[in-house]
């Protein structure tokens, strides 16, 4: 099954495409959907007078207020969306018939539709006249805030009375004229809507409605993302803010009567906010409910035959062997969306929804009102800010100008007046076109939460400030570490005294080398007796390490022992970090607060001070070091059930948590354990071949070559033949490629470019980490219970995943069933066995990546059981125990697992509510960093590419919009976005979609000037006339670098790929 070859006709439009429907997101998001905007996003009124309420009686009445202004804007807003989605363009004469009796709804119109009427052009043209010289002078009007006390009170007593009651019954703070359900999450923004650059919107299966951002909702009480239609219901929110959400009239989820069974599913928080009680009551009085493992009551009617549970799966009891026996999430039915029914064919609609309050940001943890206590608005006490980084754009009156955010999901922001650009000095470069892109600096300002006016088109910034230069790697690591707020700096001198005063008494001198009578010597450490004391001993074991060969902070080490009985006994060891970092402390507060590890391409910025994550935790070779360990039995066929008949289960001594001491043997990399199980070296001589197994990474201790080697071939026999039953059983990995970078002696400029390589070494490791974090998670719930921290992974955005399923069938004739994992990795098996070019595949795991939603940290009470889901792995509960080093939320699981083995989880300091809150915080700073490492890799690229362009290789498109289309270059490993005004002087273009709604874009050569083909005097006419291009159109194209900032790959088209 190739793939589809580019025609190569004089038409251009002959082939026949399938064309995606939606848009594709930004780069730097990973969790919104596919979808463009659809014109203006609203119709803009006059400002009405609102009257703020001077005390608690009038509440009610400004509620009415909000709620009467807000719902005329948003119906006006989706029934002008609906109509231009659903009107033909009307003919000559229905439109002189429409002109002659209404001049002021015929300004409203398309431009398009206006001048096709050529009865009444001059009466048209002079009503579009009228409107483009009021539109400047008009102003949005948006509607109030909310107050975040009224919202957290009308919320939690929402979702209080719908765990009683199966409809939903609006709380007394709330106006008595709505009984319009809340929800509450993180709003994402779509970057196409966000920049105020809408184009039109080709989706056909979002019900005629133009999604300009969706909202999770942060307790599950919705399954599918509530969509924020346009700029007015979104309500002055920005793209990561945290919100109140009112479900919009004709959206109301009383209507629906699945989601009125899902109403009574109560989670281990709202149960708590029912019993008023303080968290260590609770702790007590829910104990047996979280034992039972559902907190329904016997008499509520659930339908689990339906939804099925865990243990009713003998492959899942044999691979995972869950002690609990949790419900199931229930699975979406596959259906093709072509009808225009908004619902998913399982009773799970998507409602659309308006912003009522946005909850500001703390600068500390994540902190915000507590919903025991929703009077607490003392994180309000500093205004929090956000900081923005972009490049200045004059307006058209030369006296202001606008912020343009490199984040394509943020708007525009107004600067002060007075605000000037400012040009770089020095510039020496020759190129003169390079040296004006080089003049255009990169600028900080901020913006302060809630200063965006009711009435203010864009949002004001203030201290607008150079920030740097751009188009070198100093300059833009620089601004990307100050645009995702992970530029933490060094480490305060408190977090120091911290860090010294916890490995003081383990410190000693050690040699390091000789150089005649001089003795260097480093900083060592080791664990006292006292630090010892109460600890298992696994000093003697026969314990190693496999990470990266640059890898300095080594937080995990494993051991493997075959047992008599035929099973195996693996020990997964991980640096004790939670000896060091005491709750409170300095260090703890900036652990915190930085909550991960970021990597760029050239640095990192670790979350804990060199002498913890490089000296006293990393689990370097031959030395001792204190772990927390998890130790099991599992059998050779890498399943966890034991043997010896049906019923019988594990013994409680099959696994083991605990703290530890161990001395590890070998430090190996993934490169020498991958020979080793290539049996490359070690395979019975008595000197390994230091080409395959360096001296340094030899073991130590009195262990020999063979006995590691062993181990290291036992433990990948029993990882794949385990990882083989996992992906059968419905466990997915949608893996992208992964650059890696070769610097030069600068530590700078890239000198090579190349996909990161996968082995069989990386993934032997993978599979005992996820055993390891999910027998931690187990122990968490059922000893824990609601404060357990778990990582979940929801179901991806089903616009974006039908958006693939449409491309597949309408491109390849091939069916993708997204009904759940399972069913989405065995589409994929087929597809891979049955296509004869590995770049089908390729492509279309790219394209699923986007719609993919982020796992997320959660506290277990705040959510119901079947949200622990992990999606991708298909496991029912899951957490992140094996990387305390570099991660946060791994250091308040290592305190929980300790305070569960020492049975004092009441006394634990963090309340269930603080552990998700601090867990929200710890998801913004991944994300971040995630964000800040994929642009770091962009710019490297970037500036790679300006050293050494591609003048020809191979892209393939993967989605069509109106004046873009993306492709996906292989090569790279990357997927970018391709703009048709950079082609204006190459090439003709015509964009239009078709009558069954597909997107087309076809180009021709304007002349023998190709940019990227060398002309030789044979080439004096081209072999190709047009190109039609559509989704999976394969194109020869240049890559080069975008110096303008902010700096970034460029793709040009070359022509149709012949080669």
């Amino acid at each position: 099954m190739p793939l589809q070859q580019t025609n190569q006709s004089s038409s251009g439009s002959s082939r026949k495409a399938g064309v995606q429907k939606k848009g594709r997101k930004n780069n730097n998001s990973s969790s919104s959907a596919k979808i463009d905007d659809d014109g203006e996003a609203h119709r803009q009124q006059k400002p009405k007078k609102n009257n703020k309420p001077s005390d608690k009686n009038d509440k009610a009445a400004d509620k009415n207020k909000i709620d009467t202004q807000a719902k005329k804007q948003s119906n006006n807003n989706r029934s002008n969306n609906k109509q231009s989605a659903s009107t033909k363009r009307p003919t000559a004469k229905a439109n002189g018939t429409k002109n002659s009796t209404n001049k002021k709804e015929d300004a409203s119109k398309s431009s398009s539709s206006i001048t096709s009427n050529k009865a009444s052009g001059d009466t048209t043209a002079a009503a579009v006249k009228k409107k483009k010289r009021t539109s400047r002078t008009k102003k949005i009007n948006y509607p109030p805030h909310a107050t975040h006390s009224s919202c957290l009170q009308r919320y939690n007593s929402s979702m209080s009375m719908s765990s009683t009651s199966s409809s939903i019954i609006s709380s007394a703070s709330t106006s008595s004229t709505t009984g319009r359900q809340i929800i509450r999450g993180k709003l994402r923004a779509l970057p196409s809507s966000s920049n105020n650059n809408r184009g039109n919107n080709n989706n056909a299966n979002a019900n005629n409605k133009t999604a300009n951002a969706f909202v999770t909702c942060d307790r599950g009480s919705l399954v599918r993302d509530v969509v924020i239609q346009n700029d007015v219901d979104r309500n002055r929110a920005l793209d990561g803010d945290f919100v109140f959400v009112e479900l919009l009239d004709g959206d109301d989820v009383n209507d629906d009567e699945d989601q009125k069974q899902r109403s009574k599913d109560v989670t281990m928080g709202e149960y708590m906010d029912q019993l008023n009680l303080n968290d260590d009551e609770i702790s007590e009085s829910c104990r047996a409910e979280m034992e039972s493992e559902s907190v329904l009551q016997e008499g509520e009617e659930y339908n689990d035959d339906c939804v099925g549970r865990w243990h009713d799966d003998e492959v899942q009891m044999s691979l995972w062997d869950p002690v609990l026996n949790l419900r199931k999430k229930a699975n979406k039915q596959n259906n093709n969306m072509e009808d225009g029914n908004n619902d998913d064919g399982n009773g799970e609609r998507q409602y659309s929804g308006r912003v009522i309050c946005v909850v500001p940001p703390s600068g500390a943890g994540g902190q915000q009102a507590s919903e025991f206590k929703p009077e607490d608005e003392s994180y309000k006490e500093q205004i929090p800010k956000r900081t923005i980084v972009g490049t200045l754009s004059k307006l058209p009156d030369g006296n202001r100008y606008l912020l343009v955010p490199n984040n394509k999901c943020l708007p525009r922001f107004m600067c002060p007046a007075g605000t000037k650009e400012v040009q770089e000095e020095g510039n020496d470069d020759t190129n003169a076109d390079e040296a004006g892109e080089k003049n255009r600096m990169l600028y900080q300002a901020e913006y302060v939460f809630g200063s965006w006016s009711a009435v203010s088109k864009w949002p004001p910034c203030t201290n607008v400030r150079k920030l740097c230069g751009s188009c070198n790697v100093e300059d833009e690591t620089k601004a990307l570490l100050v645009e995702n707020g992970v530029d933490h700096g060094d480490f305060p001198a408190a977090v120091l005294r911290d860090v010294d005063k916890a490995v003081e008494s383990g410190r000693f001198l050690e040699n390091n080398n000789t150089s005649g009578s001089e003795v260097e010597k480093d900083m060592g450490w080791k664990p006292t007796e006292e630090m010892c004391r109460g600890r298992r001993d696994y000093r003697n074991h026969r314990i190693f390490t496999i990470d990266p060969t640059t890898a300095k902070d080594l937080d995990d080490a494993l051991h493997i022992t075959a047992l008599p009985d035929g099973r195996v006994e693996i020990g997964v060891h991980i640096a004790d970090v939670s000896h060091f970092v005491q709750p409170g402390s300095a260090v703890d507060q900036e652990a915190l607060r930085r909550s991960t590890t970021v990597y760029l391409v050239n640095d990192v910025i670790p979350m804990l001070p060199r002498p913890l994550c490089e000296i006293a935790c990393s689990l370097n070779e031959n030395v001792e070091r204190l772990a927390f360990s998890v130790v099991w039995r599992m059998n050779l066929d890498g399943t966890l059930s034991k043997k010896g008949g049906k019923g019988k289960r594990k013994s409680d001594d099959d696994i083991w948590y605990g703290r530890t001491v161990i001395k590890s043997c070998a430090r190996l990399d993934y490169a020498t354990a991958q020979n080793i199980i290539d049996r490359k070296v070690a395979t019975g001589e008595d000197l390994a071949d230091e080409t395959f197994w360096p001296k340094s990474r030899q073991p130590t201790g009195g262990h020999t070559i063979d006995q590691v080697a062993a181990d290291v071939r036992l433990m990948h026999k029993v990882a794949m033949a385990r990882r083989r039953l996992r992906f059968a059983n419905g466990a997915l990995a949608l893996n992208g490629i992964k650059l890696s970078f070769q610097l030069g002696e600068d530590g700078e400029t890239p000198k090579l470019c190349a996909p990161y390589p996968i082995r069989d070494s990386n993934r032997l490791i993978e599979e005992y980490m996820l055993l390891a974090n999910y027998f931690v998670a187990q122990r968490l719930i059922t000893h824990a219970h609601g404060r357990a921290l778990l990582r979940n992974h929801s179901p991806p955005i089903e616009l974006g995943m039908q958006s693939v399923v449409d491309i597949s069938r309408e491109a390849l004739n091939f069916e993708i069933d997204t009904t759940n994992s399972s069913t989405l990795h065995a589409s994929l098996s087929r597809l891979s066995r049955e296509c004869d070019d590995e770049l089908v595949v390729q492509c279309i795991t790219e394209s699923l990546i986007t719609p993919m939603k982020p796992a997320e940290y959660i506290a277990a009470g705040e959510l119901a059981e079947e949200d622990w889901h992990h999606f991708a792995l298909n496991i029912p509960y899951y957490t992140h125990f094996t990387s305390p080093i570099r991660r946060y939320p791994d250091v308040i699981v290592h305190r929980l697992l300790q305070a569960t083995i020492n049975d004092d989880v009441g006394e634990f300091p963090q309340t269930q509510g603080e552990i998700h809150s601090a867990a929200g915080h710890c998801n913004e700073k991944r994300m971040a960093a995630k964000k800040a490492q994929e642009r770091s890799d962009r710019v490297f690229l970037s500036l790679y590419l300006k050293k050494n362009p591609i003048a020809s290789t191979l892209g393939v498109c993967l989605s069509v919009g109106e004046k873009t289309f993306t492709v996906f270059v292989p090569k790279l490993g990357a997927s970018i976005k391709v703009f048709l005004q950079e082609h204006v002087d190459c090439f003709n273009y015509n964009s239009f979609t078709d009558d069954g709604g597909k997107r087309h874009i076809v180009i021709s050569p304007k002349t023998d000037a190709v940019p990227g083909m060398q002309q030789s005097e044979s080439d004096t006419d081209h072999s190709w006339k047009s190109l039609d291009i559509g989704v999976f159109t394969k194109l020869e194209v240049a890559c080069t670098c975008k110096a303008r900032p902010p700096i970034d790959v460029r793709v040009k088209v070359v022509g149709p790929w012949e080669k």
